[in-house]
């Protein structure tokens, strides 16, 4: 079927390498992870649909956490596809968390926002018998996951985090009601504008790291710009990288990762390292 430009604009597929490749590759080190660590399976923490979490208990003494929250449109993907950081996290001393929040067009975008909040919530009061402490929580999202995270972390009620890590998300989303993504989300232009980031007061969290692959489409770029200077004029710490040879797919694969460029940069940045890019 063909696309429009804007369709194609948000079709991240369209520029990258070998996207199914990189797709298999999350579920294969997913499942590595849950066969060689101690891991709690499908762990809810709420009674919506979809709210269940995988959780890798902290091997260390950092009493903190790394919480991650898959993208796909909003309307793909699952847990089991978001733990291929989990060695890399509890290498590090972390607890790691796979956040699922159930998907479109079953429910609907405000519904997944309640989710990711909620997750927190429960993850900063069950904190200490996975190894971490409530105040200790670090969050990553990629694409509609960092949405998520950057959504739910400006609600009063949602724990302060240290980090968020948020790569290659979407932040103004009143493009979104005229591209095929919306057939599953049913955004209306008002409810688009109302879950836009850049719209939104500051997130609650210590600094943002924030990133995209350099092999993006021209949107995505501009989106990861934009929060860039929004955060900044909210006075939140930001780092932003524009990641070499990295695409909107491959680059969630270096999260922590000490092989990788900046797989060494998000682990400075969960310890406190700040430097500008």
């Amino acid at each position: 079927m063909s696309r429009s430009p804007l369709d194609l604009e948000y079709s991240p597929s369209s520029v990258a390498r070998d996207p199914d490749r990189t797709l298999r590759r999350y579920r294969e080190l997913g499942d590595a992870a849950r066969r060689r660590l101690t891991v709690h399976e499908r762990v809810p923490y709420g009674d919506r649909p979809g709210e269940v979490c995988h959780v890798f208990p902290a091997n260390g003494h950092t009493g903190q956490a790394l919480v991650f929250v898959h993208g796909g449109h909003w309307q793909e993907s699952g847990i089991d596809d978001a733990c291929f950081a989990a060695e890399h996290a509890v290498a590090c001393g972390y607890a790691f968390v796979a956040v699922g929040y159930g998907l479109a067009p079953a429910r609907t975008l405000p519904e997944m926002i309640d989710s990711v909040a909620r997750a927190l919530r429960w993850l900063a009061d069950v904190g200490p018998s996975y190894g971490f402490d409530a105040d200790g929580l670090n969050v990553a999202g990629s694409s509609a996951g960092a949405h998520l995270l950057a959504c739910a972390l400006t609600r009063r009620d949602t724990p302060r985090v240290r980090v968020a890590c948020l790569l290659s998300g979407v932040y103004e989303l009143t493009e979104i009601p005229r591209t095929y993504v919306n057939d599953a989300l049913g955004l209306t232009p008002e409810l688009a504008r109302a879950c836009s980031p850049v719209r939104m007061p500051a997130p609650r969290c210590d600094a943002v790291l924030l990133a995209v692959g350099e092999h993006e489409t021209r949107t995505y770029l501009r989106q990861h710009e934009e929060y860039a200077v929004h955060l900044t004029k909210l006075g939140v710490p930001v780092a932003a990288h524009v990641v070499p040879d990295r695409d909107h797919f491959d680059l969630p694969l270096d999260l922590l990762d000490p092989t990788t460029r900046f797989g060494r940069v998000s682990r400075d940045y969960l310890q406190g390292v700040r430097y500008t890019p």
